[in-house]
């Protein structure tokens, strides 16, 4: 009971997952998922961390070119572009015009009050005018903001003392006119660190440079200070002693650098000095060893090392992976939406085909990413340049395309075959003559298994496409490396690509009938052992329904001849023809043919219920190919071989009864048409061979003319519409069938008996009111009435007759 309802449960799953939209969808993501999972883990490549003085555990060589950056070199450059940067300082050329003038207006502001004021209304004269200092105090913080300083009460005494006179403003003025004209560094020391190569000058406000080579000539703080002293004492020689030290000191106080280093200028002038130099770089080449077993990493494998660890990083694995991601969905959904879907051979079974399909990608697919591990484990030194190592040319891919054009054809083999190639060279680092192998020894393969109904044929096809293989592997040899291989390694290739097609060869005849049974395909060698005529079913209709075995045969071959006249597929349409009419077996009496007694069961029967066991023996037909487990392609045959077809016989004769409320439908069978030529040729043969054999005197002219008739009516009944006949495939079937039908129904010469028996029969005939059949001739070079030669009876007896 458990397992009766295990079975159950499997086939409503099966049904459901048969009749799902979305299933095509569902294999789509998982065909991509998968692929880029397995190349996930084919791109993330062994790292090599090392430290210096670790000891190599295996050697470690270069799987492709790349460029190592000689780093004490470009440091040197570096550093030799930076030394040899002038330093840039900014010059203040505004710095003295604004101390001259902060200079003038405060002397001027001082003079102003010892100026009489003009508002004043008794004259005074000059000598009794003029402030107290008490008085001019309170002006001292406004002095001291225009002049820039604060100065001491006893300074500003001094100078007002002296009226703040004109000949003090121009002390000041030339004093420090004279110092910062010369140039005033904030710090000479640093400065003269460029002493060797000079500085760069910039004026702030005109951004005008010159260079600098002699710095000494630039006074420091101190220094400007100290020359205040010196360039002042020859000007303030006629000036008494406190005012010249006041003149000095205030000089001293006023002095500020116009010259100041632009430390980001000059960071940004070596920026882009080194940003121009070119880097030094030295080339690795591919399987240059950079690291033996048991070596010591010192400093210069280690840059080497650390530069192979970074051909690899996690970015380049990631964006990798997104591209194979992205050009696996773009290619299934080209190759999908634009051809498969709508692909008359996938018709209503889609689901199974595209599931026999996706599990075919995903085999192979893991057969070429255990080709490329196995191909790592043998020498993990053959990153990047696997191609190279021709183990490509092992993997059996050709026997994919082989199996999908035995179950779907050639058509389907060849955009499966682009689809599996096209990924598979993804695993082998995306190289054109891996491509170019793969699809060439693929297309190949399966056009020598297309026609092949045999299982020995597979095994001709392998020794040929091992032949070819080999061929390519030379051609490839001379034609893709850089230079020629040598004959050793050109040997290895071809003895590999041999044993690939030969392995392919042998994997094709070992899927074969698993597929068979998995997904109930029905392939050219299972057909060939159901049209074995010693096949139990056959047998049964032989005897059970001798008449409907008969007109099986007869159909089989009128099938067989009209499909090889079309290049369709004469097998197929001849087993067609063998098992159409199994569902006559379950009323045999109810169908003429097998109505020996004469007795017609239908006379006894409404015309409805007589449509409805003829419509009935498609469905019962149906019911026992499935359960001998025929196949698709028998089943379709049978359901397809009366279309929806009238009954004409029957409707005709309820129409006459007088019967009201005929629905024509009800006197059709339900189909569907059928959809491929093979069904639409068992179809034909079907009518014809009955249409025939009921004729009274079937002659050549006749024959024909029925035959013509016939597939007139049928074609303008609408029934061969999505089969994709054509007319000349009806007028070369047409003539196919009157050759045969011809043959079949041509006169014979009738057998002469013993005289008197036969003039008894004449008699008998006469009397009976027969004539003689006249169609029947007599043997050529003897009158109609000569007489055979007599033989004694016992001679008869001894042969049993």
């Amino acid at each position: 009971m458990k397992k009766a309802n295990n079975q159950g449960w499997c086939k409503q799953s099966v049904q459901v997952l048969s009749s799902t939209p979305y299933l095509p969808s569902v294999l789509f993501l998982l065909v991509v998922g998968l692929f880029v999972l397995a190349q996930t883990f084919d791109h993330t490549t062994e790292s090599y961390i090392y430290k210096i003085g670790d000891v190599a555990s295996r050697d470690i060589k270069a799987p492709k070119d790349f460029f190592i950056e000689d780093k004490a070199t470009n440091l040197a450059k570096m550093d030799y572009v930076k030394t040899s940067i002038r330093t840039v300082y900014d010059f203040d050329a505004n710095l003295l015009k604004n101390i001259t003038d902060n200079i003038i207006s405060a002397m001027r502001f001082g003079r102003r009050m010892f100026q009489p004021q003009d508002n004043a209304l008794v004259y005074v004269p000059p000598e009794f005018l003029g402030p107290t200092f008490s008085m001019a105090l309170a002006s001292k913080p406004e002095f001291e903001k225009k002049l820039g300083i604060e100065i001491s009460k006893g300074a500003f005494q001094l100078l007002f003392n002296e009226k703040f006179s004109e000949e003090i403003t121009g002390h000041l003025t030339a004093i420090i006119g004279t110092i910062l004209t010369n140039g005033v560094v904030s710090n000479k020391e640093v400065l003269l660190t460029e002493e060797e190569k000079g500085i760069t000058l910039r004026t702030i406000q005109s951004h005008k440079e010159r260079i600098i080579a002699n710095l000494n000539v630039f006074y420091g703080p101190d220094q400007a200070k100290t020359m205040v002293r010196v360039v002042g004492l020859p000007i303030l020689k006629s000036v008494n002693y406190s005012l010249a030290n006041l003149i000095v000191d205030i000089c001293q106080r006023l002095l500020r650098p116009n010259i100041t280093l632009n430390k980001n200028e000059t960071e940004k002038r070596i920026s882009q000095a080194q940003a121009r130099i070119k880097p030094t770089l030295y080339q690795i080449k591919a399987g240059e060893m950079i690291i033996r077993e048991g070596e010591r990493v010192d400093e210069l494998k280690l840059v080497k090392l650390n530069a192979l660890n970074e051909q690899v990083e996690d970015k380049d694995v990631i964006m990798t992976i997104t591209g194979i991601c992205m050009f696996a969905s773009l290619l299934l959904f080209v190759v999908y939406f634009l051809y498969l879907k709508n692909h008359p051979k996938l018709g209503r079974d889609i689901n199974k085909h595209m599931t026999f399909l996706t599990l075919g990608l995903l085999l192979y697919i893991g057969v070429t990413q255990l080709a490329v591990y196995i191909a790592h484990a043998s020498n993990p030194e053959i990153s990047g340049k696997i191609a190279s190592s021709a183990i490509y040319m092992v993997v059996p891919l050709p026997a994919a395309a082989m199996i999908t054009c035995i179950f779907l054809g050639f058509d389907i083999a060849l955009y499966f075959s682009l689809v599996l190639c096209s990924l598979c060279t993804i695993s082998f680092g995306c190289e054109f003559q891996v491509f170019l192998f793969f699809f060439l020894s693929s297309i190949t393969a399966a056009y020598w298994i297309k026609e092949r109904s045999e299982r020995h044929h597979f095994i001709v096809a392998g020794f040929k496409l091992a032949l070819f293989n080999a061929c390519l592997a030379i051609a490839l040899g001379f034609f893709m490396p850089a230079q020629v291989l040598p004959w050793g390694v050109l040997l290895k290739q071809m003895t590999m690509a041999v044993g690939g097609g030969i392995f392919a060869a042998i994997l094709t005849v070992g899927f074969t009938p698993l597929i068979e049974v998995l997904f109930n395909y029905t392939t050219a060698a299972k057909l060939l052992e159901f049209s074995n005529l010693d096949q139990p079913l056959i047998k049964r209709l032989m005897i059970e329904a001798p008449g409907t075995y008969n007109h099986s045969v007869i159909v089989a071959t009128l099938a067989e001849a009209a499909a090889s006249a079309i290049n369709a597929d004469s097998l197929k349409a001849k087993v067609m023809g063998y098992y159409h009419d199994i569902g006559k077996l379950d009323k045999t009496m109810y169908f003429i043919e097998n109505q020996a007694d004469g007795r017609n069961r239908h006379d006894k029967l409404s015309p409805s219920m007589s449509a409805l066991i003829l419509i009935g023996h498609v469905k019962k037909g149906v019911e026992i190919a499935k359960k001998h487990k025929l196949g698709n392609e028998i089943v379709e045959g049978i359901i397809q071989h009366h279309g929806t077809s009238l009954i004409k016989y029957f409707y005709n004769k309820s129409v006459n009864a007088g019967n009201e409320n005929i629905n024509e439908e009800d006197f059709r069978y339900p189909g569907p048409k059928p959809q491929t030529r093979e069904a639409g040729i068992v179809m034909l043969a079907d009518v014809a061979e009955a249409a025939t054999r009921a004729l009274e005197r079937p002659t050549p002219s006749r024959i024909q003319g029925r035959v013509k008739g016939l597939i007139n009516d049928i074609f303008a009944d609408g029934q061969l519409e999505e089969c994709e006949m054509t007319l000349k495939d009806l007028h070369q079937i047409a003539k196919s069938f009157n050759t045969i039908l011809t043959s079949i129904h041509h006169s014979r010469i009738e057998y002469p008996d013993k005289p008197q028996d036969k003039r008894q029969d004449k008699k008998q005939d006469n009397k009976n009111g027969k004539p003689k059949d006249t169609d029947r001739q007599p043997p050529k070079g003897e009158p109609a009435d000569a007489l055979p030669v007599q033989k004694d009876r016992t001679d008869l007896k001894r042969l049993g007759l």
